[in-house]
């Protein structure tokens, strides 16, 4: 595959994409602004912003519509519900950023429930889509569609991986609140951030690796991380935070030991 760059042009707009989401505070615009800066780079006819829910009960926790250019109309919520495996975004099976083109022929697609019943009333003819993170159990994306006519291309695509990143970070600032870690899980996380191995931080804590390792299994279970990195990426905020002074009371007793 031929190597794909972008211009100076849209290296300045990716990068100011890029500072919009990293400096976006709080306020009932600030997720419409930031899918309006997505927007201003990858042109779409409809663009939303969806997290779904698929256990214990199948139900959709938000659904930003940032429709560019006209409404839309969607197929029913319960409909979706045995539809979502055949997705190829919704389904997150084809990675961060996939369009449906990367995984449908264009006859394929044709044939397929999404098309008939979705995309066809709707008078769109293409997706693209960030896969987000997510606890398990949910769905977490950001969808770009077309109507007929010029799919999404490569360039489109490395825009969107570019900013993926800043977009999922920026989400989960807006509408997440920060996850409850235990001082011991944000000691080992710290740890982590500084490039210390599993083996390491039991050596450096004076524990065993495999303890080390449930303490990063809890973390990723309350943040929804799927990495060492993106655990870390999630809780930024707390192990910028100094950690809590030791208890006096304990002191004593250590030393009257």
């Amino acid at each position: 595959m031929a190597a794909i760059s972008l211009d100076s042009r849209d290296v300045a707009a990716v990068l100011d994409a890029a500072n919009t989401c990293d400096t976006v505070v709080d306020g009932s615009s600030a997720v419409r602004d930031l899918l309006a800066a997505l927007a201003s780079l990858v042109r779409c006819d409809v663009l939303f912003w969806n997290r779904v829910r698929l256990e214990p009960e199948f139900a959709e926790i938000c659904l930003v519509d940032a429709t560019t250019t006209r409404p839309t109309r969607r197929a029913p919520l319960e409909d979706w519900r045995e539809r979502l495996p055949e997705h190829p975004i919704m389904s997150g099976r084809y990675g961060p950023v996939v369009a449906i083109s990367d995984v449908l022929s264009r006859r394929q697609f044709e044939r397929t429930w999404l098309y008939q019943e979705a995309f066809r009333p709707a008078g769109l003819g293409h997706e693209i889509g960030l896969e987000l993170s997510h606890p398990s159990g949910e769905i977490n994306v950001v969808v770009l569609s077309r109507e007929p006519g010029r799919d999404f291309d490569d360039r489109d695509h490395l825009v969107l991986r570019l900013l993926r990143p800043h977009v999922d970070d920026a989400l989960r600032r807006l509408t997440c609140p920060l996850p409850s870690l235990s001082p011991r899980e944000l000691t080992v996380l710290r740890l982590v951030r500084d490039g210390l191995t599993d083996r390491q931080v039991a050596r450096r804590l004076g524990v065993s690796e495999a303890t080390v390792g449930k303490h990063l299994e809890h973390v990723f279970a309350r943040t929804g991380a799927r990495s060492r990195l993106q655990a870390v990426t999630v809780c930024q905020p707390l192990l910028d935070q100094p950690p809590p002074p030791p208890v006096e009371g304990g002191r004593r007793r250590a030393i009257g030991a």
